[in-house]
């Protein structure tokens, strides 16, 4: 079996989730001896085209640089299209895929490869052609429930303080303009969905693509759980080594909820450890000063890293306000055999039980800051949802469990007539 993936960014550029799901997708197809070849965007950290852990990748596609740019953003509308057609059609006869793997906004040009007569999936691991925004915030405040029309879109857009990981400024909120190409490229990947076998990160997902009269398998993402129980590496020590340590690793955004964090932690006799960067950055850092956190937020640091930045912690909080697809933090901690505490939202309430970590409400500051002072004062309620936690992530998220999924999915749409996709257009 041959797949071509095709992702935007790639490993050692992480924009994500996405980026470290897709690299794990392909290390283990090649264990399994699957012919796997990467086409994704150059960086400047790695070579045009290589061949890494058995995983050729070739970097020749052009898109943005920077998703919190508006100019890179731009870029990727007018340019990443185009690119992936020509890219794509050059490639097929070199290397004869078996299938063509879309993820996430590189689905963009399933309609114009119709013609190529080669099955085609794509994994829906973020919501840009379920959500003109990219986040299923109805107003910026609370979750959506409907299917987006331009009218519902402008609307929704005017009232909400963020667009995509970039801040909502006048010229941008008010400027037709630039919500009508908004719109339009949401259209694009919209219509390209009924173009492709679809993959699913999570059940949520699976619902609004059900929404849209879509049908998808559900292929989560994976976790190397051995890695992450196994801490090898090593981090300097903080300074308030007596304190309960609190972590939040994510983008520095409205929608992430890192401020709802940091208003849950007044009161609490804890450290907390913010790894990120995004617009709300210097919002953060004066709550922090005015209300006399015990808080460093750090810049985001290489993957490598992760692991050991998970040991170092006592408890990981994921407190979003948006829908999370999946929300890899919450295995990755669980693996790392840490109590997670996250919105009870999106992909996040499915991987978070009972005996794993606590749910609250997205937003409600009260609740969040009762499921902190439960832990921070019960060690041995965080010893059990750790254990618990590991346990749960190696049943049903371990590497082995996921490629076996993938490739079963891989098979069933290798085997089906390819004329019997569905080509529903909106």
């Amino acid at each position: 079996m041959k797949i071509l993936l095709v992702t935007e960014f790639y490993p050692p550029a992480i924009m994500g989730g996405g980026e470290i799901n897709v690299h794990e997708i392909a290390t283990m197809l090649a264990r399994k001896k699957i012919k796997v070849v990467i086409l994704t965007s150059p960086t400047s950290l790695a070579s045009e085209d290589e061949t890494v852990n058995g995983v050729r990748i070739i970097r020749k596609l052009k898109t943005g640089s920077n998703p919190n740019s508006l100019f890179q953003n731009i870029k990727r509308c007018f340019f990443l299209k185009l690119s992936l057609k020509k890219e794509i059609e050059l490639l097929i006869p070199e290397i004869k895929p078996d299938l063509i793997h879309f993820i996430g906004n590189t689905l963009i040009v399933a309609p114009v490869l119709a013609k190529i007569n080669l099955p085609l999936c794509a994994t829906i691991e973020s919501y840009p052609a379920l959500c003109p925004k990219g986040d299923r915030l109805f107003h910026g405040d609370k979750e959506c429930a409907i299917t987006c029309s331009l009218t519902e879109f402008f609307k929704c857009q005017w009232l909400s303080s963020e667009i995509g990981k970039m801040k909502n400024r006048w010229y941008l909120r008010y400027n037709p303009l630039f919500l009508g190409g908004v719109y339009w490229y949401h259209a694009q990947l919209r219509k390209a969905l009924g173009h492709c076998n679809l993959i699913a990160i999570s059940g949520y997902v699976q619902k609004i693509l059900t929404q849209y009269g879509q049908n998808s398998t559900i292929v989560p993402n994976s976790v190397n759980v051995p890695q992450f129980k196994n801490n090898k590496l090593s981090i300097k020590p903080n300074k308030s080594t007596a304190k309960i340590k609190v972590l939040y690793i994510g983008s520095l955004v409205k929608y992430k909820g890192p401020q709802i964090l940091l208003r849950a932690l007044q009161e609490l006799e804890v450290h907390c450890d913010i790894y990120g960067n995004g617009n709300l950055k210097p919002e953060l850092e004066r709550m922090i000063q005015d209300k006399k956190l015990d808080v460093t937020i750090h810049p985001p640091v290489p993957y490598e890293e992760i692991i050991s930045i998970y040991h170092s912690a006592d408890i990981v909080v994921f407190p979003s306000l948006w829908p999370e697809p999946f929300g890899r933090i919450t295995i990755e901690a669980m693996a790392a055999g840490k109590p997670v505490v996250g919105s009870q939202i999106g992909g996040i309430k499915e991987v978070i039980t009972p005996g794993t970590g606590i749910v609250f409400e997205p937003g409600n500051v009260e609740q969040l800051h009762d499921a902190l002072s439960l832990l921070v004062h019960n060690p041995a309620l965080r010893q059990k949802m750790g254990t618990e936690g590991q346990k749960q992530v190696q049943r049903e998220y371990g590497q082995e469990i996921i490629i076996t999924k993938l490739i079963q999915n891989y098979q069933s749409i290798i085997q089906r007539p390819t004329a019997s996709l569905s080509k529903k257009s909106f």
